[in-house]
């Protein structure tokens, strides 16, 4: 006979406090969790933002960046991808109909095919045979735009298969044909198609804009064997459509795999100020590594527009923040006032702007459009430092300017700027100086200034 003590009736029971203790101390840890991984995925997008491990110069710890917060902002953009790309498949994939009923509208000639060709994005992903016969039929007998129009969309997909129906556009008659093949089959990528469309780009036969089209396509490919094949047509001194199509699209490359191939087209005595100012364009799209050439371009080319539009670039690249003061040394030496308004500009990202030295350079300008860059450079510089020498010469000097500049006979997009001036200062006299342009500068000023009143809570 089991004693008392020890009888299943007797066993000890948990209390129900403790039962409850332990779902919440279970749900704490989750939540606990949850706000660490949040937390580490904001810490590592800021640190990769202000000091991107791609950036020698900027990067805090380089190799460990790489190795820690490169990954989570790599998965990060991954998923914002996926999540872009399904948001945009949405369209074309939840139409409410079966596949079945997709393939019988897809094929039904009593309804024009420009009201069912966004059937062939969802025929295309999926790639059944049925939809397979249902795309070949079609095409068989469509018109030239709508042929084009599948041809890019079925490329969207990046379903790989899609390669062996998109082919046989390459040869087709019609040009608008044959650049949505380009287009679609770069879109997919791959080997075999960057040879394709290479030798299209190679190939004198071709119109311009066709080879233009290859060249786009493969820096959308943008893998080393597509920057190759560019740089094996440049080397041919392909027309000038082409040739600028080509720097364009080397200009998307890490700039360490393309330097050399820049400096040499510049520094070539036959190369035409013109597509010189084409290759440092290009450039803006190019990694933070290109800042450098272009600030050698920018303060030593003998050709203005070169140095213009090297400025220009170096403007577009405002990961890059710590030029201040070498911007404000190649602005106190420019002669052209064109040049200067770019450099001004491209002051307006960085993260410590020299003031003290900007400030009787821009009131000495006689240029108004560089005249007003500079005004919008230090009412940046007023905005970060409000209780400086620089911020009350602004307010004393710069804004009754300003709001004459806004409110008397300019063009547009000089009233425009001279209002984004004071809505960079932010302090009071310019907040006051936006209320007074906001009722009497035209429409579009006064808009631009009420916006800018309501930014900062006036």
């Amino acid at each position: 006979m089991k004693s008392e003590a020890t009888s299943p009736s007797c066993r000890v029971r948990r209390p129900p406090g403790s039962v409850r203790k332990r779902v919440v101390l279970g749900l704490g840890l989750i939540v606990l969790t949850l706000l660490l991984a949040v937390g580490w995925t904001g810490f590592s997008v800021w640190v990769e933002d202000r000091y991107p491990s791609s950036d020698p110069k900027r990067a805090l710890l380089p190799a460990a960046q790489r190795l820690v917060t490169k990954p989570v902002v790599n998965a990060l953009s991954r998923q914002m991808e996926r999540y872009v790309r399904r948001r945009a498949e949405a369209v074309y994939m939840s139409t409410g109909l079966t596949l079945e009923e997709t393939i019988a509208r897809f094929l039904d000639e009593g309804v024009a095919l420009s009201q069912r060709r966004n059937y062939a994005y969802r025929l295309a992903r999926v790639g059944s045979p049925e939809c397979v016969a249902a795309l070949l039929k079609v095409f068989q007998t469509a018109s030239p735009e709508d042929k084009a129009f599948m041809a890019e969309l079925i490329g969207s997909t990046g379903n790989p298969a899609a390669k062996e129906w998109l082919w046989p556009l390459l040869e087709d008659k019609d040009e608008r044909v044959v650049k949505a093949g380009i287009r679609g089959l770069c879109a997919i990528g791959g080997e075999d198609v960057t040879a394709r469309v290479a030798a299209i780009l190679g190939d004198n036969r071709y119109r311009d804009l066709i080879r233009v089209e290859a060249a786009l396509g493969l820096s959308t490919i943008g893998t080393p064997e597509a920057r190759d094949y560019l740089l094996e047509t440049l080397q041919q001194k392909p027309s000038l459509d082409v040739t600028t199509q080509i720097l364009n699209g080397l200009g998307q490359f890490e700039f360490p795999t393309v330097a050399a191939t820049f400096e040499q087209y510049l520094a070539a005595p036959e190369t035409p100020h013109a597509m010189r100012v084409v290759a440092v364009e290009a450039l803006a799209g190019s990694s933070a590594e290109s800042v450098e050439f272009l600030l050698g371009v920018a303060g030593s080319d003998a050709n203005t527009d070169v140095r213009a539009s090297a400025a220009w670039a170096i403007s577009t690249h405002d990961t890059v923040k710590d030029l201040g003061p070498t911007l404000a040394t190649l602005a106190e030496r420019e002669p052209a006032a064109d040049v200067r308004r770019r450099l001004y500009e491209a002051l307006l990202p960085q993260a410590e702007i020299p003031a003290d030295r900007l400030l009787p350079m821009v009131q000495q300008e006689r240029d108004i459009a560089a005249r007003v860059a500079g005004f919008n450079a230090l009412g940046h510089a007023t905005g970060q430092q409000p209780s400086s020498a620089v911020a009350l010469t602004f307010d004393r000097d710069i804004v009754p300017e300003l709001v004459r500049i806004a409110t008397q006979p300019n063009s547009l997009n000089i009233q425009m700027r001279a209002v984004f001036a004071l809505r960079r200062a932010q302090t009071t006299e310019a907040q006051a100086a936006l209320a007074a342009i906001a009722t009497t500068a035209r429409p579009q000023i006064a808009t631009a200034a009420r916006n800018g009143l309501r930014a900062s809570g006036g």
